[in-house]
């Protein structure tokens, strides 16, 4: 009687050594799970601000007669476009800095035109070109 009683006392001793540990492993997830969405917050955030000088163009035809177009003849159809389509002047087009312009992600497809993401090194040019082109329609805010 007196070993089973020892063996019942064991067994409860680990169980409610379990439940305290299982009650401790609960607390650290909560922490954990507060931290994963505040750095999903932050991250957020950051790809927000490294859009916040982008613009998208939606109507300039592409050339991909030979596979994708690279993003110098991107950025070159992008900058005789302003000056065509948006009668900017050749100086202020010249003067504008871009940090980055490319076609949006995916194969290219017959009769269908990519939209151009255009990354401005300034903000202050990003918003002269919005302003200008605003009533064209064929730009989004990214």
């Amino acid at each position: 009687m007196k070993k089973g009683a020892d063996r019942v006392k064991r067994v409860e001793d680990k169980v409610d050594g379990a439940d305290i540990l299982a009650a401790q492993m609960a607390s650290r997830i909560d922490e954990l799970k507060k931290v994963r969405e505040a750095m999903r917050d932050d991250v957020s955030y950051l790809q927000s601000q490294s859009m916040k000088n982008n613009l998208m163009f939606t109507s300039d035809p592409e050339d991909n007669a030979s596979g994708n177009e690279t993003p110098e003849v991107t950025e070159l159809k992008l900058r005789q476009y302003f000056e065509d389509d948006f009668l900017m002047a050749r100086e202020f087009m010249d003067s504008i800095r871009f940090e980055r312009v490319h076609r949006s992600p995916g194969a290219p497809t017959a009769g269908k035109v990519r939209n151009i993401v255009t990354k401005f090194s300034y903000f202050e040019e990003r918003e002269m070109a919005r302003k200008h082109c605003k009533e064209c329609n064929t730009f989004k805010d990214v």
